[in-house]
């Protein structure tokens, strides 16, 4: 089984630690307990993998804090990064 870190509890995202396939199940641990996600599609490396459907304009959280927003639906378990999110600076 591939593992992901949460980084923080309110995160909607998780990053794999190693590169996960498509149909591969992914660790990762929310306060104690273990969860386990399937992967939707590959996932590489260090990238950061939705951890429940987000939907188009919904903020990706990472940290605990808003990094971006989805561009359009991104489902469970899929890679989450440039080609779906956009990253705007937050003041």
């Amino acid at each position: 089984m591939k593992k992901a870190l949460l980084v923080h509890p309110a995160d909607n995202v998780a990053v794999v630690t190693e590169e996960v396939a498509a149909g591969e199940q992914v660790e990762y641990d929310r306060e104690g307990e273990t969860v386990i996600l399937t992967a939707a599609e590959l996932v590489p490396v260090y990238h950061k993998i939705a951890l429940r459907t987000l939907q188009k304009g919904e903020a990706v959280v990472k940290y605990g804090e808003i990094i971006g927003q989805a561009v359009c639906i991104i489902g469970k378990g899929n890679h989450v990064h440039c080609h779906n999110t956009d990253s705007f600076a937050i003041s």
